[in-house]
């Protein structure tokens, strides 16, 4: 089970009211037609990245200097201190972007082989993701915590990228709403899912706690977007069909 985390979320999750309260709505693609010459023009699917702007719907990181940035570094420090083998393995493990990490919630049917148009569809979704993602951690620059503290020493490959926010712990949160949308029946264990699977970053030395925490908020983003495009829509309803009949489920 996923430790609780104790995270300055009150700011952040303000931010996330009143983004959803505004409505993205309106800045959500509406070019259906025209997705093949989007995809051929731009390598995206469903999602413009001129449709987001997340460093300003982000607040940004605590500066290191900081009582927040200092209680942000020493969650990390003690996370290392504390990890355990199974911890360590689970963090290594989920160092994978793939939305089949979240196998041991949704159940054995859930393989790429059962699921030919889901697995595209996630893959899809992934490569829009990554764009918006590096815009945002480009505007905030925050360092990793091993190069703030060298005491920290990451048990996963060293991201060349910034710090903030966490884009595992983006598409996790962009997974698991998709998912929870897909099988209602699972929400709570999928959502403990890709909170550790968030959390996870942390576990491995290579984010803080406020990345993951900013991650959810931008992976909640950035799926609002997406439900309300109808090319998204159109597929998501099929990708939705196909998990639904691999997981026997009506």
């Amino acid at each position: 089970m996923a430790r609780k985390l104790q995270l300055p979320f009150q700011r952040l999750l303000l931010s996330l009211i009143v983004i959803l309260a505004c409505g993205i709505a309106p800045f959500a693609s509406q070019h259906s037609a025209l997705a093949a010459d989007i995809h051929a023009a731009a390598h995206q699917f469903y999602l413009d990245p001129s449709h987001l702007d997340l460093a300003h719907l982000l607040g940004p990181p605590p500066t290191s200097d900081s009582a927040a940035g200092k209680a942000d570094l020493q969650a990390v420090l003690d996370a290392q201190r504390t990890r355990t083998p199974a911890e360590i393995a689970s963090a290594q493990a989920d160092a994978l972007i793939s939305v089949f990490r979240f196998v041991d919630v949704m159940g054995p049917g859930f393989t790429p082989a059962n699921l030919p148009f889901t697995t595209a569809f996630f893959a899809h979704v992934t490569s829009d993701c990554r764009p918006p993602i590096e815009a945002v951690k480009a505007h905030f620059n925050r360092p990793r915590p091993w190069v703030s503290d060298p005491e920290i020493k990451p048990i996963v490959h060293e991201p060349a990228n910034a710090s903030y926010p966490s884009g595992h712990a983006t598409i996790a949160y962009v997974d698991g709403i998709l998912l929870a949308y897909m099988v209602p029946e699972k929400t709570a264990a999928i959502f403990d899912r890709a909170s550790l699977f968030a959390y996870n970053r942390v576990v491995a030395g290579v984010h803080y706690p406020t990345d993951v925490a900013a991650g959810r908020i931008c992976g909640s983003v950035i799926d609002n977007v997406l439900l309300n495009d109808p090319h998204f829509i159109t597929d998501f309803a099929k990708a939705r069909a196909e998990l639904r009949h691999a997981l026997d489920l009506k």
